[in-house]
């Protein structure tokens, strides 16, 4: 089966997201295959038994986001992390964070933490009225 799969260079999709190690069972991928709705090459599938080649594209929804990823090479079997890169090509494109420069939003209403120093004890004391 392992020689067809080479000669073919097809591979089942569910065990193509197990290989390149973006879930860690073949049982998560193939939950998450029919419970969300993953693009293969802009076509919507909930089949993880659908077979996926070299150059395809997935779209897949994860947290939010989507993340999109080009296939490069079918592995035969799931290696390292190192190795697992080199079976697929990242394109999701990078989202520009926005930084918050403005100092009113990050208000520092204590500077320290811990127990109140005697002095912020006197002062609480008196602010309360129990002199």
């Amino acid at each position: 089966m392992t020689t067809e799969i080479l000669e073919k260079k097809t591979v089942r999709l569910d065990l193509y997201l197990f290989y390149i190690r973006l879930f860690k069972s073949r049982n998560l991928a193939t939950k998450f295959i029919s419970s969300n709705r993953i693009r293969v090459s802009g076509q919507v599938t909930q089949k993880p038994h659908k077979l996926v080649s070299i150059d395809n594209v997935l779209t897949l929804p994860i947290n939010d986001k989507v993340k999109i990823i080009k296939i490069t090479d079918i592995p035969y079997r799931r290696g390292s992390f190192l190795e697992s890169v080199l079976y697929y090509e990242d394109l999701t494109p990078i989202e520009k964070k926005e930084i918050i420069t403005n100092k009113d939003s990050q208000m520092n209403f204590v500077k320290r933490v811990g127990r109140p120093t005697k002095l912020e004890r006197r002062q609480t004391d008196k602010l309360m009225g129990r002199d």
